[in-house]
């Protein structure tokens, strides 16, 4: 069940970071938003899928302690590169969050 209390669920500025941009990912913790989403899916084009995944990994740890929600966009769950993200998160560390882009069904959903 979601929380629906609590920094994320209070968040009113998201800011986008591209998940191959990890020179960003430190300023984006710290710009003052509310969560920062580690873009997966449309920042990045696929073949450097599983290096910003990668990137993300190496800097995870260091952005949790930022104190603000961690959100990992991924890919659609029903294509390979959504698969294979799902497969990545089993690995990290929980983020606050997963969004999903274009959910087209409840079995989507469930998956995650």
């Amino acid at each position: 069940m979601a929380d629906t209390t609590g920094p994320l669920a209070d968040a009113r500025s998201l800011l986008f970071v591209p998940g191959n941009r990890p020179e960003r990912f430190d300023k984006a913790a710290h710009s003052g938003a509310d969560a920062v989403v580690l873009d997966l899916e449309d920042a990045v084009a696929p073949a450097d899928k599983a290096v910003e995944r990668a990137d993300i990994e190496a800097a995870w740890s260091g952005l949790q302690g930022a104190s603000l929600p961690l959100v990992i966009r991924i890919n659609t769950v029903d294509q390979p590169l959504g698969a294979d993200d799902l497969q990545w998160l089993a690995t990290l560390s929980r983020p606050s969050a997963v969004m999903m882009p274009k959910v087209e069904s409840v079995a989507a959903l469930a998956r995650v």
